[in-house]
């Protein structure tokens, strides 16, 4: 499992500093296959809108870095994975590069699927995308469930209950609104949560929940 960097100071990390702190903590191979997914994300986004164009310059540290750092709060005896509307494969396609198991992403949009699909055959790499809402997707219970900016924390619990077992993991990157996400998410489910700042961005956070369950079971 990667560890956690130490922040010496409030500031985004940068690129140099992301392909440092990835070339540290995974093998090559590994991160070659990094380097082919940043340059098919960027083709891409030429095509299709896969990521804000403002960020391509930034990709290692905005999007991958971002995405690989789940990989040093997931449990160790974690076996399966599946990430809620990867888009354009982040974190899932960075998951699936690093995690020693199998990842699943559920993706709506059918040009996004595609592109996952198509990402998948030419890193050379093992995961399965589906193309549909969270809430209908033929998953099967999972170990770790995660999701960037596709909707908020209590929300994300109520449309995963079907692959989700007392067991289950979330690992949640969350931005400045995070810590409110968290009080409300608090409000309406039992289980326990933990904090930890995101080491690209100290205002962000990863949210890490376990043993999600609703509080009145008769309302879900």
């Amino acid at each position: 499992m990667a560890s956690r960097p130490q922040i010496a100071e409030a500031a985004r990390m940068n690129e140099d500093q992301a392909r440092v702190w990835l070339a540290e903590r995974f093998p090559s191979p590994a991160i070659a296959r990094l380097e082919r997914f940043a340059s098919i994300v960027r083709d891409e986004t030429e095509r299709q809108n896969l990521i804000s164009p403002s960020t391509i310059p930034l990709i290692w540290s905005r999007h991958i870095a971002d995405s690989a750092q789940l990989l040093a709060v997931a449990p160790a005896n974690a076996r399966t994975w599946t990430d809620i509307g990867t888009g354009a494969g982040f974190p899932g396609i960075v998951a699936a590069i690093l995690f020693d198991g199998h990842v699943t992403m559920v993706e709506p949009r059918a040009k996004r699927a595609t592109f996952l699909r198509d990402a998948v055959d030419m890193l050379g790499i093992e995961a399965t995308v589906h193309q549909a809402r969270a809430e209908t997707a033929p998953v099967e219970r999972t170990d770790i469930i995660s999701a960037r900016a596709v909707a908020a924390v209590d929300a994300l619990f109520a449309i995963t209950a079907h692959y989700r077992s007392p067991l289950t993991t979330y690992l949640l990157p969350r931005g400045r609104s995070g810590q409110d996400e968290i009080v409300k998410a608090r409000a309406e489910w039992h289980g326990t949560f933990h904090v930890e700042q995101s080491i690209t961005d100290p205002a962000s956070s990863l949210l890490i929940a376990t043993g999600v369950r609703p509080r009145c079971s008769a309302s879900r």
